[in-house]
């Protein structure tokens, strides 16, 4: 049965269900930190007792219950009233108290993972500014409370302070509320269409991973595998390239297969409710995860597209807020195979308008010929210099890098745009997935060009955009344009400041 609505003023512990969960939580860390002994150990049974492996289970299964009842007595949360303030007081022997300011908490989510749903709670984390991994965690909610939560730490309230009811504390803004989903077939056109490149990478990483932790064992159990590297690559070689390329193909395909179930259970029946100041993403198989993401924080939106996305007229939407790293996708709200319409409809619900831009910057044709040198003639010399022998063996495939690395400078270039207007600026860059990542000026920190001595003949610069979410370069442009650009956005960031 769900809780009733709670003001969260009085400090409280999580459900009690807490503790069998954190006492799982507890057996996962030993299992992952100490499995390969584990897995030793049922490769040497037979030498140890059966008596030390009842102690031994005993000790560990007694230590770890004592440790998820302690963590959950210790484990309390409350607001602060008076310095709107989140406090978490938590700890196993030593206790540590946790003070978040209400108007610095910048993401709510709320999730249920697999094992949650057998004890039907749920997890809550919160996310402030200028961290890369969640401050809090509380681990064991209902339902109910984790929502009420939710809406006290985020949402715009009136705080009622001489109310006969101590449970109507706020009374949220009415907003009017629309709502729409990514169908399983988009989820399924993006994961065959995306990542498949770093699909087939982490495939390959895996199978060596695996290869080499295995060789490990053996080796730790005294078992010789006898493995000949040197005669398996002339083996490998010995194929034809049908074969090798047919293997290559293979590997792909899998990986492709592979990331496109990944990204039907990580986001399977994705739901987006948007209303006037926020909106919410609802998505899992079997994680299922509620994220709030308020329109006011938002300070960088990411689109990207291949040409297959294109043509299928979808594509991937990032949000970067204050503090958020784009490479670190666990921290960043998406929304995966959204279409066009779609698209254009959440976007302008955050800006408020859909942007159009009029003024476009392309790059001087001279940066081809300094990738050239960076990734081509450079990394050819080092290797002509260490190893000549080897760059004469294998001209080939120094050819075939020369074309390759070519094209894609060439395809880097073609793609490689700024484009702003009196509100917005966007960044185009990429060469298979192309990003076009478009921010507010007045949200801009700061701005800054730069010219190096042999760029003033050829009167060509680079300019740097700094917001709350990361910075963005864009180089060799007309250095007249970008000073006439940067003095705009700070003239813009000035006024806003004063306003």
């Amino acid at each position: 049965m769900e809780e009733k609505h709670n003001s969260f003023f009085q400090p409280q512990r999580q459900s009690k269900t807490g503790i069998v969960l954190l006492f799982l939580y507890n057996i996962g860390m030993v299992v992952k930190n100490l499995w390969v002994f584990i897995i030793l150990f049922f490769v040497k049974k037979d030498r140890v007792e059966p008596w030390m492996i009842i102690l031994a289970v005993s000790v560990i299964v007694l230590m770890l219950i004592i440790a998820a009842v302690l963590q959950y007595y210790h484990f309390k949360y409350y607001i602060d009233e008076e310095n709107s303030e989140f406090v978490i007081h938590e700890g196993i022997i030593n206790t540590s108290v946790t003070k978040i300011k209400k108007e610095n908490i910048q993401e709510v989510n709320i999730s249920q993972p697999f094992v949650h749903r057998f004890f039907n709670i749920y997890k809550l984390e919160i996310d402030t500014p200028g961290s890369s991994e969640k401050e809090v965690k509380i681990s064991a909610l209902t339902k109910q409370n984790a929502v009420d939560l939710k809406k006290y730490l985020l949402e715009e309230s009136v705080v009622l302070k001489n109310t006969d009811d101590p449970d109507e504390v706020f009374k949220p803004e009415k907003n009017e509320v629309r709502s729409f989903k990514i169908s399983t077939f988009s989820l399924l056109k993006y994961g065959i269409t995306a990542n498949y490149i770093r699909s087939f990478l982490a495939l390959v990483s895996l199978v060596i991973y695996g290869f080499s932790e295995l060789n490990n064992l053996l080796k730790k159990v005294n078992f010789d595998p006898k493995l000949d590297y040197d005669t398996l690559e002339s083996q490998f070689l010995a194929f034809s390239v049908p074969v090798i390329l047919g293997i290559v193909l293979i590997a792909i395909i899998l990986g492709i297969l592979i990331n496109s179930i990944r990204t039907i259970i990580k986001y399977f029946d994705f739901k987006i409710t948007e209303n006037n100041q926020s909106f919410s993403l609802e998505y899992g198989l079997f994680n299922t995860r509620n994220s709030i993401v308020n329109k006011s924080k938002v300070q960088v939106i990411t689109e990207t597209q291949n040409w297959i996305q294109k043509k299928m007229g979808i594509s991937f939407v990032k949000f970067l807020q204050i503090g958020k790293d784009e490479e670190e996708e666990k921290n960043i709200s998406a929304v995966p195979g959204i279409n066009d319409l779609e698209k254009e409809k959440l976007i302008s619900a955050i800006w408020k308008e859909k942007p159009v831009f009029t003024d476009c910057l392309k790059p001087n044709f001279r940066l081809i010929i300094v990738n050239t040198f960076k990734w081509v003639v450079l990394p050819l010399l080092l290797v002509f210099f260490i190893e000549k022998d080897l760059l004469i063996n294998y001209w080939f495939l120094a050819v075939s890098y020369v074309i390759l690395s070519e094209l894609l400078i060439l395809i880097s270039f073609k793609n490689l745009k700024l484009f702003y207007n009196e509100r917005f600026v966007s960044v185009k860059s990429g060469i298979w997935d192309i990003d076009c990542r478009t921010f507010e000026v007045e949200k801009l920190q700061t701005v800054k060009i730069s010219q190096y001595f042999w760029q003033r003949k050829t009167n060509l610069g680079s300019i740097t955009f700094y917001t709350s979410a990361g910075c963005f370069k864009i180089e060799a442009l007309h250095f007249g344009k970008l000073r006439k650009l940067m003095n705009y956005c700070v003239y813009k960031i000035e006024t806003s400041k004063n306003i």
